[in-house]
């Protein structure tokens, strides 16, 4: 694919996306100007390339790009030795987006003092924005070396492994930005995107090395699940069973397909199949329960609820079931009990206070009764209301 050079306003994913530069710039405004260092203003006429400097590290501080542009550019004609004035000369060239001009500067400021590290990571973002991935990757990988924890470095680098199709290191190190800055819309952005092409070509490779495989049919199966055609995926997953019927998880997913259908005997001979290839699964044995329940064969249900606690105490899913299997048998206490552990682990569970309030009604104790049922109500109320508030801004678009 080709190169896209950028704007001065942003940077680019693999097909073109933009991110806005701001908070970027910001944190790599600290390359080059110390926050603390507040430079006395000379007059213009000034000749004196350290009366200059000062002018031009104020211009920077004022983020003044272009008089500080045409003040470095006095400053390297009187002093073209400075490595430190070429280096801020880049830096107001680089912001005003003349990335050609920036990248000369910084070379030079790099030829005079190869140790400035600032310096090279700027260097690196220059060929970034101005679509030189292969100048750029190698600079950002170095700096990445000593800047681990810079979400710029580590946001370019992941963005400019995207641009490469380098899908897996791009995928690494989006991730790690979005471990840095876990509210950036931008870095959670990227990381699903570059999440999504691993994906694909994944998947590419696996229909091009085993189109006949039960991993192919596995997949099949559950796309045609996702686009809510059921028949279809439940005869990719019979294809893959037939093929493989001991691998972990197919005769899982088939029951999953099956239950939500409505198709409850056979969900059924599909869990217990996979509790046999995985005999210590919480969830395929909650899974069990769950059809038992709604079989109304509590004593069955029981069994096997009570056996995928063993294994995950905290599935509230299973003790939300096991309260109602109780509730069921006349055992209230012992139904009351797990209710109010799991509104304890979350107080936000509808469905708990909900069994709550019908317990207690039908035990006669009213006042508790209608507790529950407020908290249930107010619950109810709130998703109502941020389910009406999402529409709003939905509609707004």
């Amino acid at each position: 694919m080709g190169h896209q050079s950028s704007s001065a306003a942003s940077v680019w994913s693999r097909d073109g996306d933009g991110i806005c530069k701001g908070p970027l710039v910001q944190a790599a405004l600290v390359f080059i100007v110390c926050a603390s260092f507040l430079a006395s203003r000379a007059g213009a006429q000034a000749q004196n390339p350290a009366e200059l400097s000062s002018q031009g590290r104020a211009a920077l501080q004022d983020q003044q790009f272009g008089r500080a542009e045409k003040i470095y550019e006095q400053v390297v004609k009187l002093d073209p030795r400075s490595a430190e004035a070429h280096s801020n000369l880049g830096f107001a060239l680089y912001m005003t987006g003349s990335y050609t001009h920036a990248i000369a500067q910084f070379r030079k400021a790099l030829e005079l003092d190869p140790h400035l590290d600032r310096t090279q990571a700027l260097l690196a973002l220059s060929y970034f924005d101005s679509g030189d991935f292969e100048r750029a990757v190698p600079l950002l990988e170095k700096a990445y070396q000593t800047r681990k924890d810079d979400p710029v470095v580590v946001a370019h680098l992941g963005l400019a492994y995207l641009r490469q199709n380098k899908d897996d290191k791009a995928l690494a190190m989006l991730t790690h930005w979005a471990e840095l800055e876990p509210n950036s819309p931008d870095a959670l952005y990227f990381k699903g995107k570059a999440s999504v092409y691993v994906a694909s070509d994944s998947f590419d490779q696996l229909s091009k090395a085993a189109p006949d495989s039960y991993r192919m049919f596995q997949l099949r199966a559950e796309m045609l699940r996702q686009q809510g055609m059921t028949p279809a995926a439940i005869s990719e997953y019979k294809k893959a069973i037939a093929q493989k019927p001991d691998a972990a998880g197919l005769h899982y997913a088939l029951g999953t397909v099956y239950r939500e259908a409505g198709r409850l005997d056979e969900a059924l001979a599909e869990f217990k199949a996979e509790l046999k290839i995985s005999p210590n699964d919480a969830m395929t044995d909650y899974l069990i329960g769950d059809v038992y329940l709604q079989q109304n064969k509590l004593d069955e249900a029981q069994q096997y609820l009570a056996q995928a606690l063993q294994l995950q105490p905290g599935l509230a899913e299973a003790q939300l079931d096991l309260a109602k299997t109780y509730h069921g048998q006349g055992k209230t206490d012992e139904a009351l009990q797990l209710l109010h552990s799991v509104v304890a682990s979350d107080p936000s569970r509808q469905d708990a206070h909900y069994l709550l309030f019908g317990i207690y009604k039908d035990r006669g104790e009213m006042d508790e009764a209608r507790k529950e049922l407020r908290i249930f109500e107010e619950l109810k109320r709130n998703t109502s209301d941020r389910e009406q508030k999402m529409l709003r801004l939905d509609s707004a678009d």
